[in-house]
């Protein structure tokens, strides 16, 4: 198990964030202005995760009316399987315990984010968006 501390994003996480999310999401990475916009808009749950003071991972989080919203998650593919994942995940939901659901999307591909969020009790909705994602993959909505 990796050392690792959780933290509020600060704007000079920016770029290791878009370094991580590059390598997490190498097909269809979210740009600057979006996690910029994550990181300024009110009310948005954004964290970091950093181990000997590298950021390795982060979980974005909103909610609006009764519906909390995971944005995104991604950690570093070489610090996967550590329990990172499984401490976003449960900071992103303690930022979003106000809500009675909370919602994701996910790549019907990636298998193993699929597993991180049904330890989490999500479930499939049944909702596929079809080639939601910028390499045409499509999406699956779940539910918590």
């Amino acid at each position: 198990m990796v050392e690792f501390t959780l933290r509020p994003c600060r704007s000079s996480d920016l770029r290791e964030i878009l370094a991580v999310e590059k390598a997490a999401f190498p097909d269809s990475p979210y740009s600057w202005p979006e996690f910029v916009y994550f990181l300024t808009w009110p009310g948005v749950g954004f964290t970091v995760a950093v181990t000997d003071e590298r950021l390795v991972g982060y979980v974005t989080s909103t909610g609006a009316s009764d519906r909390g919203m995971i944005q995104s998650i991604a950690v570093s593919p070489e610090y996967r399987k550590r329990g990172i994942g499984r401490a976003l995940m449960k900071s992103a939901l303690e930022h979003l315990s106000m809500y009675e659901r909370v919602y994701l999307l996910v790549d019907r591909d990636n298998v193993a984010a699929i597993s991180l969020y049904h330890m989490f009790a999500f479930k499939e909705t049944g909702k596929v968006m079809r080639g939601y994602y910028k390499n045409g993959n499509d999406a699956i909505e779940m539910v918590r």
